[in-house]
């Protein structure tokens, strides 16, 4: 599914003393089947921007068409019901939103209030399970009594039981370490390519946005700052600065090695330790020679 902003603009308590425009004028493309970042510094406007996705919010000016759903001021749609269907959103902290007897009764809520068969249901759940790296054995345990990061899995196959088409993710690896991360940011492009869905990830980590996203939007004070692929946005360190954004540790790096030793190596999705496993590999062959 496309998703299309044309000049939105929200504002919070329009027409009082306490009027704040959270979103001013955004116009921006997801094409379908892409992966999309957006990022900005609290206040910037990303939570706001995402509660449009599926219709929490409506914009105060301008419209989003999501496939072939339109929102606008005028109200929403008369099948916003399927439009939250087709739109899945995975929050900060989703295991906090468990609450279910069993896991399988908490995967499966969503879909059966969308009236889904219960037969399809535990389709879904058995392709699932392995998809977000999830044991069949824990189905029938409580999802409290499971550690953090298998109760993040379960909360996130919930969201995923929902056959979504559009897979929005707000900062889906907070509160997790380095490994485990990487592991669930895996999973998420591994979902998104094999399902071929739209993803939308709001994220602080620069680092993430250049190794999964096609394409990045960089929010700052409720106006787009920034579009464009992740290389020729995280090359603008100037721009970036000016809103207090770094760059990638990795690109950082590279343009550091680039710039001191005269060379031209290019980024192609390494991490900062393959980089400097192939600067290493490259010193040693020039040393033998």
């Amino acid at each position: 599914m496309e998703i299309q902003f044309k000049d939105v603009s929200y504002i919070y308590q329009e027409n009082s003393p306490f009027a704040h425009k959270a979103l001013e004028d955004i116009s921006f493309t997801v094409e379908a089947g892409s992966f999309v970042a957006v990022i900005g510094h609290t206040g910037s406007g990303k939570s706001t921007l995402i509660q449009h996705l599926n219709g929490l919010s409506l914009p105060s000016r301008g419209e989003i068409t999501i496939g072939d759903f339109l929102l606008s001021s005028e109200g929403k749609p008369k099948n916003i019901r399927d439009l939250r269907r087709k739109v899945g959103v995975v929050f900060q902290y989703p295991e906090h939103q468990l609450f279910e007897e069993t896991v399988a009764k908490d995967i499966a809520f969503g879909p059966k209030n969308f009236d889904v068969e219960q037969e399809e249901i535990d389709r879904r759940i058995e392709r699932l399970l392995p998809a977000v790296g999830l044991p069949a054995e824990i189905l029938e345990r409580s999802p409290f009594d499971l550690s953090g990061g298998q109760k993040r899995r379960v909360a996130i196959a919930g969201v995923l039981a929902m056959a979504p088409e559009v897979l929005v993710l707000d900062e889906p690896t907070a509160g997790l370490d380095p490994r485990g991360q990487r592991e669930i940011m895996d999973m998420f492009y591994q979902l998104h390519q094999e399902r071929q869905l739209t993803t939308v990830l709001v994220t602080h980590s620069m680092e993430d946005a250049l190794a999964y996203a096609d394409k990045v939007i960089i929010l700052n004070g409720g106006k787009k700052y920034m579009e464009g692929p992740p290389l020729e946005v995280f090359k603008q360190t100037d721009k970036l600065q000016e809103v207090q954004l770094d760059t990638p540790e990795v690109i950082h790096f590279l343009n550091q090695y680039n710039e001191r030793f005269g060379t031209s190596l290019n980024y192609q999705h390494q991490t900062l330790q393959e980089l400097a496993n192939e600067i290493k590999g490259q010193l040693e062959v020039e040393s033998d020679e």
